[in-house]
């Protein structure tokens, strides 16, 4: 399995494959938001931010996979960024459900240098308040999506992180 992964990093194509769904998750942000016309709520504006950053993520793995060094660093950055998924989409299913209180806000209150709500707030505005997450398909909301999908890319990237390791 520790093999399987090393080659998988070492590829193109596994990173490829990680923009593409960057961008398929954000494509999917965005039907909801304009198509389906449910706004996003502050953590959800987390999320798509978290996104990006895997973007960010996949493409700089196009460059670093072929040092271990590179490898190391962009695996264990991964691990950062899903294990920042798994909790803000564990949030996100705390609050729907009502098991958490109190975790979302009506801005998102970022510095100046990073105030992507002011640059983009078409894509990056938070327009409601925490609450429910619409559904998906057979009764599955986005928030039970979220959460599943943060919980096995977290375990990818633990397996990517400790197969960085090994010769």
């Amino acid at each position: 399995m520790i093999k399987k992964l090393q080659l998988l990093m070492q590829g193109k194509l596994f990173w490829i494959a990680l923009v593409l769904l960057g961008l398929a998750l954000e494509g999917v942000a965005v039907f909801y938001q304009y198509y389906r016309e449910e706004p996003p709520c502050i953590l959800c504006i987390h999320f798509r931010l978290l996104v990006v950053l895997l973007i960010v993520q996949a493409v700089l793995g196009l460059f670093l996979r072929s040092t271990k060094l590179g490898v190391i660093i962009i695996s264990f950055s991964l691990l950062v960024t899903f294990a920042a998924m798994l909790e803000r989409s564990y949030q996100l299913l705390g609050t729907e459900r009502g098991f958490i209180k109190g975790e979302c806000a009506a801005t998102l209150n970022f510095p100046d240098w990073i105030a992507v709500d002011k640059w983009m707030p078409s894509f990056f505005m938070p327009w409601t308040s925490c609450s429910y997450t619409p559904k998906l398909f057979l009764d599955i909301t986005m928030a039970e999506t979220l959460t599943l999908f943060s919980v096995m890319m977290v375990l990818l990237a633990m397996g990517m992180f400790i197969a960085s390791f090994r010769r």
